[in-house]
Order: structure tokens, then sequence, then C-alpha cells
């Protein structure tokens, strides 16, 4: 294994020009310079391309690359194709990254003298109209299983906790060859691409080290706060869960994994339910409720399911109409925070 592998950055840009510098000076004068920056530009229309642009000539690790606008898995899917790191990290072009991530990540994995799949950290929200951080768990050291320090090696079934958490794929850093060798891409042209990405890398996964440092800066803006491209995709998260239930089965583990899947299930489509405008609720309901209906009918026994956290969600999806729904939702989203 080298002892200073070449890690490709891959920063998907669109129309980020007000926060662009940050995040690529993040990049360039981290500690550690074996570094490799791709960046997409998926048609950008303000003078995001022209930073980019100052920034190549600048430094010869950076290098651009221009797309038509097909969002932001195709964008980083092309990045995967390009690279030539030994390791790939997904940075948002809206986001920036401690200055010690990558050597923190190098003098890891050379005490544990092997390759790693993925390695994870955690990360903070920053907020535009505040002057604080706060921390997101991308993960909890207390879902897994056998751990002892930030040098130890799990494995997936170490992982007691696959379908919460670990959503995010800029909290990560994954083994290129890993992911070329098990077809890992991101779900083209679908909202929510995180979540079948991370799930499906996680499931196939022989090695993941956890660090719990917080290492990422996540910036929360008001034009993502239940952006268009949300409402107008929320149905996109019935896709995601077929294409993260095709690979479980393929892998032959649906069986010991259907009541905490069912649960990821019900959990995230109540979630996606307030993303709906009201023109689209009707419909949404009625095709969340024909999923979790149909999957507690084939697979489940209700005296197992019922014990799982929050089944109560389920129980009214189960036997409300969408109005009554609603009210229970009202009530449930304000007791939870």
């Amino acid at each position: 294994m080298p002892t200073e592998p070449k890690i490709s950055v891959i920063v998907p840009v669109y129309n980020s020009e007000a926060y662009l510098k940050k995040c690529l000076d993040s990049i360039r004068f981290q500690t550690y310079s074996n570094l490799e920056v791709i960046c997409i530009d998926d048609g950008s229309t303000d003078n995001s391309c022209s930073i980019l642009e100052e920034y190549a000539a600048a430094d010869s690790r950076f290098r651009i690359f221009k797309q038509e606008n097909s969002g932001v898995s195709i964008a980083r899917n092309s990045g995967i194709e390009v690279a030539t790191g030994e390791y790939i990290s997904f940075v948002d072009s809206d986001d920036w990254c401690l200055l010690t991530l990558y050597q923190e990540f190098v003098n890891t994995l050379n005490k544990i003298n092997q390759d790693i799949d993925i390695y994870n950290f955690n990360s903070a929200v920053f907020m535009d109209d505040k002057n604080d951080a706060f921390p997101i768990r991308s993960f909890e050291l207390s879902d897994w299983v056998n751990h002892q320090s930030k040098y130890t090696v799990h494995t997936f079934d170490d992982c007691q906790k696959p379908f919460t958490r670990n959503m995010a794929v800029t909290n990560k850093i994954y083994r290129r060859e890993y992911l070329t060798e098990q077809n890992i891409l991101f779900p083209p042209g679908l909202k929510y691409e995180d979540m079948a990405f991370n799930i499906i890398s996680l499931l196939n996964a022989k090695s993941v080290l956890l660090n719990n440092e917080v290492l990422y800066r996540y910036r929360i803006t008001d034009r993502i706060t239940l952006s268009t491209e949300v409402v107008e995709k929320v149905f996109d998260v019935f896709r995601i869960a077929d294409i993260i239930e095709n690979e479980i089965l393929r892998l032959g583990l649906y069986e010991s994994m259907k009541y905490a899947f069912f649960q990821y299930k019900y959990n995230v489509f109540v979630k996606y339910y307030a993303c709906c405008p009201e023109k689209m609720k009707e419909s949404y309901f009625n095709e969340m409720k024909f999923r979790l209906l149909s999957a507690e009918t084939n697979d489940l026994d209700e005296r197992i399911a019922s014990h799982l956290r929050n089944y109560d969600v389920f129980r009214q999806v189960k036997n409300c109409t969408r109005r009554a729904f609603d009210k229970f939702y009202k009530k449930y989203s304000q007791m939870a925070h």
C-alpha cells in the first residue's frame, strides 16, 4: 500500500460562485498534497466556470470538466470515471473541508497498514445566517459493535443500523477500485441519490474505518431548504427504495434485514411526505400506503414489526385516511422537534 496514496477529490459545481472559492481553497491548502481535484461544471450559468479556470491555472492538481446541466449524480459518476487516485472523496461546491482532512486519513491508513473500502468521518452544519456550526451525527459509534478506536477495521456485519444515518457521501472517502469493481455509481436523474450510493456501498464493504472527529462543514442555505427540485422529484424516494431493495435481494440479505429495511421505508417515506405540495399529497400518500401495506402483508410478522422504532407512524398510514394522517403527522412533527 502506498505511504502517500493519491486522493481524487470530486467537486460537482452548479452556479456556486458565492461559495466556490472557499470550497476550493479548503482543498487547495490541505496539509496533504497528493491530490487531484476533479471539478465537474454541470452547465453553470454564473461565474463558476471562470473561478474554476482561475484555480486550474494556478494549481496543476485542478482538472476541469464541463457538461450540459445533467444533475449531481451524472457529474459525480463522470468524476469517478476520470479519477486516477487510489481513493475518492466527494466535496460539494458550497461546503468546505477542514485543512487536515486528507492528512488525517492517510496517517490512519499508514498506522493500520492496509487498504480500506470506506473511511467515515463526521461533519458539522453551518448556517448562513449564524456564526456557528453544530454537529450532524452522520453516524454514531454506538451503531457499530466491536469498536475500540479510529484504527479499528470494521466489516459490514459490525453495523447495527445500516439504514439510519450514514447517508451523505461528503463525509466519507472511498477506495476507487472498490467502487469500480462493485460497479457502485449514483443513480442518474434521481433525487436522494446519496441514500442509494451509501447503503449499497456499505452493504458491499469489507473494511470500514470510523473517525468521530468533525472534518467537514456542510452549508445550509435558504436556497436548498425545500427546494423546487425536492418538491418536484419527491416521488423519487420510492425508486431509490427499489434500487436499495434490489441490491439487498441480490446479496441474499433480505431475510435478515427485512424488518430494519421496513423501518427505513416508513420513516423515509413519511419524512418526504412533508415535501409534497398539496396537489401531490393524495397521490404520494396512496403510493406510500400501497408500498408499506404490500411489504407488511407479504413478508412481515406484525408481532415483531410492532416493536420497531416509530412503528406508530406506519400504523397511522395503514389505518388513516390521508386527511386524518395529516392531523397525526402535524402533531407527530411538533413532538419530534
